[in-house]
């Protein structure tokens, strides 16, 4: 009989060192679950026993794969916590587990080669010894505020004990990850060596500290510093500031980094039993609030849309080593930069001389500037830009793998961009068009070869917006797609598979709540009372100053082609035309709602004159309803057509896509808290003052009649969606 693999191991070398070893089966990452934890707890006892007898000597923590040392807990296991009760008993779970590794009567060293987040850090922190390798992917940190979490087993007690308040704070409260370096000056990391010969090192220094020959070199200490850590009045201004950052970047909307701040405050110098009690009390009570269910729901959503191919589809896809980018613009530019920012090989093409050297300097600019940022080493940057090539002509094009095409959006300039070039290009290039509302399956008919089209919507600006839609034309291949989602997720960004319908996701879900301001200033509503309740509601800005960005002009195209294909309840309201006819164009031309030549955002006296006074005639609560329930509204239309695959892909893909509210958990999460009769009931009282585009979709009456739930993807899965389309 076959032993069945096992996620670890205990090995013992012969120099009596002890390797425990993460080797999860059939996976590239290792996660801490239930089971994987309940395996260490017997790995560790088993150590007690042996160490009782004089053997190990020492313990190493190792893990088997190539770039991860532990990437965290198992997320579905958050997600299934019950209650309060529940995630502190969860909590105190590993809490012991890792005492009982904190506290074997040998030295413990954790080997961190990859990355180690989360549950993976804390285990480190239980160590004597954190040794990382300089590999690249090596990244430490503790991501947990992200899903609206503290760390919960031990790292909130045991991380500012270790670097210090400030650095603790810092780490917790911003869940970003440090490189090995970067850990090591943060007293992160005892010491860092070069991978070739990792392990030796590894195993070296656990000897030395057997012993005794190993010292902690601690972080150089300013008389500031010492000041803040060390005393009363210093402590007591450190976290009063800590709590007035959180409070102004956020409000108090995410709860869990306050209580990170309260936990820190509290245990900092209590016995650590007593410490973890009361951060496992504090776990437990932010990991079953709302704000965290949704960020838990968004997080798992984004690894779904990662995995958005059965894996024999996904086996089809295809490495890219080099990209063309057609088109020199800001667009272009952008996404020139990122591919090279991720080490592919770009050639970025225009028609014109100037244009090409203005792409070519913006995508130079967007490298220094990630390189001052510290997101690229700045030694590093002029080699990046090396990687791209800008040309006037198709002569490099014979291994391009994936051609970007990101010129005017006006479908026969597309087309025939896509005759010029496929005939320069291997067979297997996936051609991939940047159109945000142009049909893909009409682009894909001027191709000799339209199976190798799709759709690559990137949002702008390209190197902060995380989400790409993958648009599935109607004679895309599978293996053109997979191939598009491959190299989306390579350059950092999470993919959302979409059908090749007007709008596809994002634009179709903000076009009309973009669509309902000019009904609102025609009803009364003033300019700054609805950006600032859509802004107070969580949105990142309002939308009259989003208009302002997109361009008026642009936005009343939009609105006629989504008019055109949809009907009356995308009906365009008369505001655009209004502005557009003043000359007014948006930012473009400092002429907007809001006038930006003096360097100061103020509502420009004509838009006033225009629509009247305003003087705020419209309540908050009816601006909210108008502009979020018709695009609640829209999204039930587009998940009956099957435009993704559900609900989920519906919330993550606005929350990437326009910075809808993390913590509110998207629109349908939103419309879910409030539930499906009541959206129900109150499109039905707009539609009796505001006209039929209040209207309930057909399926959002369904889902009222029969209890339904917005979030639920099973209510979906016998649609249409763009894996079956």
């Amino acid at each position: 009989m076959v032993d069945k693999p096992t996620t670890l191991r205990l090995e013992i070398d012969a120099d009596k060192i002890a390797w425990l070893i993460f080797d999860a089966p059939g996976s590239r990452v290792n996660l801490l679950n239930s089971r994987v934890m309940r395996h260490l707890d017997r790995h560790l006892a088993e150590l007690e026993s042996r160490i009782a007898t004089g053997h190990p000597i020492a313990v190493v923590i190792w893990s088997a794969k190539p770039d991860t040392f532990i990437a965290g807990a198992d997320v579905n296991e958050i997600a299934e916590i019950e209650d309060a009760e529940d995630g502190s008993r969860k909590s105190a779970m590993g809490q012991r587990i890792f005492n009982r590794l904190a506290r074997l009567g040998i030295p413990k060293v954790a080997a961190i080669r990859g990355t180690c987040l989360g549950g993976g850090t804390e285990l480190a922190l239980a160590c004597d010894w954190r040794l990382a390798s300089d590999v690249p992917a090596t990244e430490i940190g503790l991501p947990e505020i992200k899903l609206g979490l503290i760390p919960g087993f031990g790292g909130s007690v045991r991380l500012p004990r270790l670097i210090g308040i400030q650095r603790a704070l810092s780490t917790i409260l911003t869940g970003r990850s440090l490189s090995a370096s970067h850990a090591y000056r943060y007293g992160l990391v005892d010491q860092v060596f070069e991978d070739t010969g990792f392990q030796h090192s590894v195993a070296q220094v656990a000897l030395d500290a057997v012993l005794g020959r190993v010292e902690r070199v601690l972080p150089h200490e300013t008389a500031k510093d010492r000041f803040l850590e060390n005393t009363r009045l210093g402590r007591r201004l450190l976290f009063r500031g800590a709590r007035k950052r959180v409070r102004s970047a956020s409000g108090t909307r995410y709860p869990a980094a306050l209580k990170a701040i309260d936990v820190i405050e509290e245990t900092l110098d209590l016995p650590i039993d007593e410490a973890l009690a009361i951060e496992a009390e504090a776990l437990g009570e932010v990991a079953t609030t709302g704000v965290s269910r949704n960020l838990v729901r968004l997080f798992r959503g984004g690894r779904a849309a990662n995995k958005a191919f059965a894996p024999e589809i996904a086996a089809q896809q295809r490495e890219v080593k080099k990209v063309a980018v057609l088109g020199a613009g800001v667009m272009g530019g952008g996404i020139a930069e990122l591919a090279a920012a991720h080490d592919i090989s770009v050639i970025l093409k225009d028609i014109d001389r100037h244009a090409l050297d203005t792409g070519l300097r913006h995508a130079n600019e967007l490298l220094r500037k990630a390189g001052k940022r510290g997101i690229i080493a700045p030694e590093e940057v002029g080699l990046k830009f090396a990687l791209i090539h800008g040309t006037l002509d198709y002569d490099r094009f014979g291994d391009v793998d994936v051609v970007i095409e990101a010129v005017v959006e006006r479908l026969h300039v597309k087309q025939q961009v896509l005759r010029d070039v496929e005939p320069e290009l291997p067979a297997h290039a996936v051609f991939a068009t940047n159109t945000s509302s142009l049909s893909v399956t009409e682009l894909s008919k001027a191709a000799a070869r339209p199976d190798r089209v799709v759709g690559l919507h990137f949002f702008n600006p390209v190197h902060r917006m995380p989400l790409v839609e993958i648009i599935r034309g109607e004679l895309s291949s599978e293996a053109a797609l997979a191939t598009a989602v491959r190299l989306a997720r390579r350059l950092g960004k999470t993919p959302v598979l979409v059908a090749d319908r007007p709008g596809f996701i994002v634009n179709r879900l903000l076009a009309p709540y973009l669509n309902e301001v000019g009904f609102l200033l025609e009803d009364g509503a003033d300019v700054v009372g609805i950006d600032r309740t859509l802004k107070e509601f969580g949105l990142p800005m309002g939308p009259c100053r989003l208009l302002d960005e997109v361009g008026f002009d642009i936005a009343a195209h939009v609105a006629k082609e989504m008019a055109r294909a949809f009907g009356d309840r995308m009906r365009p309201s008369a505001a655009l035309e209004t502005l557009t006819g003043l000359g007014r164009l948006g930012k473009k031309n400092d002429r907007g709602f809001y006038t930006y030549s003096d360097r100061e955002e103020r509502v420009d006296r004509e838009v006033s004159r225009a629509f009247g006074s305003g003087g705020g005639g419209v309540r908050p609560e009816e601006i909210i309803d108008r502009c979020l329930l018709i695009s609640v509204n829209e999204a039930m239309y587009a998940l009956e057509e099957g435009v993704v695959a559900g609900p989920g892909d519906v919330d993550l893909a606005m929350v990437l896509g326009t910075g809808f509210p993390p913590f509110r958990g998207g629109p349908l999460a939103w419309a879910e808290s409030r539930g499906v009769g009541s959206v129900r009931d109150r499109l039905l009282e707009l539609r009796e003052r505001h006209g039929d585009r209040f209207a309930p979709a057909p399926g959002l009456e369904r889902l009222a009649d029969t209890n339904g739930s917005f979030t639920s993807d099973a209510v979906w899965r016998n649609s249409g969606s763009p894996s079956d389309m």
